[in-house]
């Protein structure tokens, strides 16, 4: 055994459409394992294959081949009622006709449970999700927060080894999202359950997760703990998905161990960190990525980057600059109170980039 409490080997679903009899690999030979009691998350644009890899682990989609394995036995043949998973929808799917009790216990009824034992149960997970006081409201007089955390007792009391859920905060306004993200990761851990969940929301994803998968045309191209995916991004899609980043071009003048040098087009030279792994070599061509909240507008001794701000944007708690320069526009973000003065539009400036804000990926 391996510690993976959920193994997804080679898994390939192929659609036909009727209509043009073309044939689309909504997910091509994905393998991943998650440890019990963590929390995974699938993360990518739309059409990458997340909610269908979602729903074959559930079985609301039969896989084309590959194998589904849950504590160490394959399910795929399981229909999504005798699979130990529960599923949270997107659309929360709550029966309208039937109170926020009635709708929690719905899977409890259906397994047959005692009276005395079901009630016990609802009232206990009511509890966890914050419900007790509106278990004899309808779904029509709850609020979408409210609603999302019955959809999320539903599938909690019957106690599932497994919990997916695909992109349940999606139908909530910015502030909820980010109050329910935090009381979702309370509740996940608390409770121990493992947990796969799907989204398009890089921030959830980075907030949410032990590890977050990067999927793309039905592949993964990365798997790695939220702080390691943001520092390191393999490729220029995972490094322009998950946060901002600017892109100059370069190439590898040395490589080392931990570390590359890489040198721009105008000759300057710059260090980076690197995996010791990474797939960078001596003379790649190379963009070297540079995230905005690690920019310094500095004296031109200290600069790297030399150039005009065509945009100045304040939010509050952070300026925002783009600046034009012979690499191209690069991104800077600073927070209000760091620097007393700041840039103004047209101003020519010098930018630096702290070392922790900087990696490289091959040039695609």
């Amino acid at each position: 055994m391996n510690g993976y409490y959920v193994e997804v080997k080679n898994l390939v679903k192929i659609f036909k459409d009727p209509a043009t009899r073309s044939v689309v690999r909504a997910v091509d030979g994905v393998s991943f394992g998650v440890e019990k009691g963590k929390l995974v998350t699938l993360l990518g644009p739309s059409g990458c294959g997340k909610t269908t890899t979602l729903r074959l682990i559930g079985g609301f989609e039969i896989p084309t081949s590959g194998d589904i394995l849950i504590d160490g036995s394959v399910v795929n043949d399981l229909p999504p009622n005798r699979r130990p998973t529960a599923m949270v929808f997107q659309s929360y799917a709550l029966f309208p006709h039937l109170n926020v009790f009635e709708n929690v216990a719905y899977g409890l009824k259906a397994r047959r449970v005692p009276k005395d034992i079901l009630r016990r149960k609802v009232m206990q997970i009511l509890e966890i999700v914050g419900l007790v006081g509106l278990e004899k409201r309808y779904p029509s007089q709850l609020s979408g927060g409210q609603q999302q955390r019955v959809a999320l007792a539903r599938a909690l009391v019957v106690e599932p080894k497994v919990l997916l859920l695909d992109e349940p905060l999606s139908n909530l306004d910015a502030k909820l999202r980010e109050q329910m993200r935090v009381e979702l990761r309370k509740i996940q851990m608390s409770l121990g359950i493992t947990s796969i969940y799907v989204t398009h929301d890089q921030l959830e994803a980075m907030t949410l997760s032990d590890y977050v998968i990067v999927m793309k045309d039905g592949k993964i191209v990365q798997k790695d703990t939220p702080e390691m995916l943001y520092r390191f991004p393999t490729n220029v899609f995972v490094a322009s998905f998950i946060g901002k980043a600017s892109f100059v071009e370069g190439k590898i003048y040395e490589r080392k161990h931990n570390e590359a040098i890489v040198e721009l087009k105008d000759g300057q030279k710059v260090t980076v960190d690197v995996r010791e792994d990474s797939n960078v070599q001596l003379n790649d061509s190379v963009l070297l990525v540079l995230r905005p909240e690690g920019g310094r507008f500095v004296s031109p001794q200290e600069g790297l980057l030399k150039g005009k701000v065509v945009t100045r944007v304040y939010t509050g708690s952070t300026f925002y600059f783009e600046i034009k320069t012979e690499h191209g526009t690069v991104s800077v973000e600073i927070h209000g109170h760091e620097e007393r003065k700041v840039p103004q539009l047209g101003e020519t400036v010098n930018v630096s980039f702290e070392r922790s804000s900087m990696s490289v990926v091959k040039r695609e």
